[in-house]
């Protein structure tokens, strides 16, 4: 079999979007052999799309053919072999003739109502694709016996979700349908300093919404009523800092008014570059009510001022509970 090419058109096919890695139709430890099975994955990390097409140390990559966001976003790693299953239980699902998902979750965290959709309509397409049987989606557990992925879901329960699409393409989970998310999209216009040993909650200056009452000054998220799960997604570059020193980045709920903070409701680490640079994707998701204020912000334990640049952006998604 060549080199699987059609991959992207297979994956826009299930109406979510989707990204093509740059190079990722000559990548791969050579051809893929054959198409047999689809074996499910969790990447045990966060904003790891790297590793996936990259590898770690003691594994080349690719080590699959698809990382799957937590937003629903398809990304397009490799057309070729990958290593996602070895040793493997299975005939059907060994990195020579099955494709691997490497859906992007830490292994405890609840699994977004969107990612798991996206999961369903990508091996379903994929199964049309090649003329698989629902039956040859495997989750990694179930093909390695060494491996707890992917966390929390029942294959069996999820491959009849599966099953149920490939005779009707289109989701068929109401939720899917019914629930369209508030979307509020933010850019920070100026630089920003973050003092040593100290924090900075972002300003955002450039701000677009669906709601106009789920925001307000300086485009902090608020809610006018219900309670909603958010997915949050952005790009933050931050200069100045030491090679090798760290930086976290969290999404934080505050009261309403501003005045009193609650908690991180998530918090992510990163390391400078060799430039004192860093360039990340910060994504999350968690719950946001009428009680909250949700807010950006960056802490430095340096010895030294760093600066949050002005390209720095997010998007906040809100789907009601």
């Amino acid at each position: 079999m060549p080199w699987l090419t059609q991959l992207a058109d297979v994956a826009r096919k299930t109406g979510f979007p989707v990204t093509e890695v740059g190079g990722w139709k000559s990548r791969g430890h050579g051809p893929q052999p054959s198409v047999e099975g689809v074996v499910c994955h969790h990447t045990a990390g966060w904003n790891d799309r790297h590793i996936v097409v990259n590898g770690r140390p003691g594994l080349d990559g690719p080590l699959s053919h698809i990382w799957l966001q937590h937003t629903g976003r398809i990304w397009v790693v490799a057309a070729g072999r990958c290593w996602h299953n070895a040793p493997s239980t299975s005939g059907h699902h060994t990195n020579s003739c099955s494709i691997g998902i490497e859906a992007e979750n830490d292994g405890r965290t609840p699994w977004p109502a969107v990612q798991i959709d996206a999961y369903h309509a990508l091996c379903a397409e994929i199964c049309r694709e090649w003329g698989l049987p629902a039956s040859r989606v495997m989750g990694h557990k179930e093909v390695n016996l060494q491996k707890p992925d992917p966390h929390s879901l029942n294959m069996s329960t999820f491959r009849a979700n599966v099953a149920a699409l490939i005779k009707s393409p289109g989701t068929p989970i109401k939720q899917q349908e019914e629930d369209v998310p508030e979307v509020i999209s933010l850019g920070a216009g100026e630089d920003q300093d973050v003092p040593a040993s100290g924090e900075l909650a972002v300003r955002w200056h450039t701000e677009y919404a669906d709601d106009p009452n789920a925001h307000g000054a300086d485009g902090v998220a608020i809610l006018a009523s219900a309670s909603r799960w958010c997915i949050v997604d952005g790009l933050v570059k931050v200069r100045g800092l030491a090679p090798g020193s760290e930086i976290d980045v969290a999404w934080s709920r505050y009261s309403r008014d501003g005045k009193q903070f609650e908690d991180d409701a998530w918090r992510l680490s990163f390391r400078a570059d060799a430039n004192g640079r860093v360039e990340q994707s910060v994504g999350g998701q968690f719950s946001l009510d009428s009680k909250n204020q949700l807010r950006m912000r960056v802490f430095n334990p340096s010895a030294a001022a760093a600066v949050v640049e002005k390209v720095s952006m997010a998007k906040i998604s809100m789907f009601h509970r």
